[in-house]
């Protein structure tokens, strides 16, 4: 590696109910960063669905570790569909990356972080995605509200209260793991299945 050349992770991302293989993603990423003198200094290859958890990609989680040891200086992906199937857990990964001085590469929209034009679209998904999860609440609590009148019965009314309710849907919507939900809101795994379960079964968000 040359003084001043640019260390990449690449990301690669393929949904495992569909029959493909990450092969023809590396073959042009390879390419590119070639074309750029970008030195690979690590591939992250993954097979899953990019609607789960961080918890539950093992390779995305490795890498965001790597990102945040400074292994590396940009991540390089074939598109950002591949890193998240959501706005909000995209704008989620890309801000964490930039807080760790991490820059992003997708190939197939030709976006980069580290230009003012990538930083401008940046920003741009950051407000859509604030924007989306605020209409995203105000629809929640109109729900929780109406299956309420309805009679509904959300877990235990001494623990879970509304406010836990929406914290939780809006915890399970970006991607939470039902565990990691429940450390955070600090009840049980059980409690917080079963406040998913009966909101899964009634409300379509």
């Amino acid at each position: 590696m040359t003084i001043g050349q640019k260390r990449v992770g690449v990301y690669l991302r393929v949904s495992t109910s569909q029959k493909q293989t990450t092969l023809n993603q590396r073959m042009e990423l390879e390419e590119v960063c070639k074309r750029n003198d970008w030195n690979i200094v690590e591939v992250y290859d993954e097979t899953i669905s990019g609607t789960k958890s961080i918890d539950d990609r093992k390779e995305l989680k490795r890498m965001l570790k790597d990102a945040s040891s400074g292994f590396f200086d940009m991540v390089v992906v074939f598109s950002v569909c591949r890193i998240a199937r959501s706005m909000t857990h995209l704008v989620s990964v890309m801000t964490h990356l930039d807080e760790l001085g991490c820059d992003i590469y997708s190939h197939q929209q030709g976006i980069r972080t580290d230009t003012s034009m990538g930083r401008m679209f940046f920003q741009l998904m950051g407000c859509l995605s604030e924007c989306e999860m605020s209409i995203r609440k105000d629809r929640q609590m109109i729900g929780i509200k109406r299956a309420k009148s309805q009679g509904v019965k959300f877990g235990r009314k001494d623990v879970v209260d509304e406010d836990m309710e929406l914290r939780i849907v809006e915890l399970r919507h970006k991607g939470k793991s039902i565990r990691a939900i429940a450390k955070n809101v600090g009840i049980s795994v059980g409690r917080v299945h079963k406040v998913v379960k009966e909101w899964e079964a009634i409300i379509q968000v």
